[in-house]
């Protein structure tokens, strides 16, 4: 009975960090066509390069996210596996569930705050926008990692590395991820997207790693 508890408290949480991770999404990323390293931002450039564009955005989302289960599977073991594909069907879910429940007039009141505050590279109102959103995404992925699972996203390339090599904490691999992949989007999206994806990914990695240790103390 306890073990049945145990399961549906880690599911929940799991639940709740991909759900929260997705909204911050719809609000804030997606409208203010934010890249952030993560695979739908991988998808978004490589549909733009020359050598990968001639699949579309969602079919490469399809492709990595298969290829990063597989990994997952491989690597991290049926138990991770089995979370990560709920967590990876909950973020479909959830994404999709706000994209049409959030009505457009909420979307266009963020994209105009996010105009406020005059600033050639990010205006004041879009900074605050995207740290409120980076520590959501950040937590998100807590709630999933610290719970055995993952998003099946960078994630898991990040926590196998960080089995491999325990020094290496699972934020600043998944933050040394995100950066290459915002590297190779600047031909594609140039030095403004990738200036907030950089400064997104460093919040995130910083909410995540802040939120990992504190829980680290608190087990020891």
């Amino acid at each position: 009975m306890d073990n049945r508890k145990e399961t549906i408290i880690r599911y929940t949480l799991i639940g709740f960090g991909i759900t929260v991770l997705n909204f911050a999404y719809v609000m804030v990323t997606v409208p203010h066509g934010i890249i952030n390293g993560g695979v739908t931002s991988f998808s978004m450039i490589l549909s733009r390069l020359p050598l990968t564009e001639i699949l579309p955005v969602n079919a490469w989302v399809a492709i990595v996210t298969g290829l990063l289960a597989l990994l997952c599977c491989i690597f991290l073991g049926r138990d991770i596996f089995i979370a990560s594909l709920y967590s990876c069907v909950m973020g479909v879910a959830a994404f999709n569930f706000f994209t049409l429940v959030i009505p457009k007039s909420v979307i266009d009141t963020m994209i105009s705050i996010g105009q406020m505050g005059y600033n050639p590279v990010i205006p004041a109102g879009m900074a605050a926008e995207l740290i409120a959103a980076a520590v959501v995404v950040g937590a998100g992925y807590y709630f999933c990692l610290s719970n055995n699972a993952t998003a099946v996203g960078m994630d898991t390339i990040a926590l196998i590395i960080h089995k491999r090599h325990e020094k290496i904490p699972v934020a600043y691999a998944m933050y040394a991820i995100n950066i290459i992949v915002l590297l190779l989007g600047l031909y594609t999206y140039g030095l403004r997207c990738v200036l907030m994806g950089i400064a997104f990914a460093g919040i995130q990695a910083l909410t995540l790693n802040t939120m990992l240790k504190y829980k680290d103390r608190k087990t020891a």
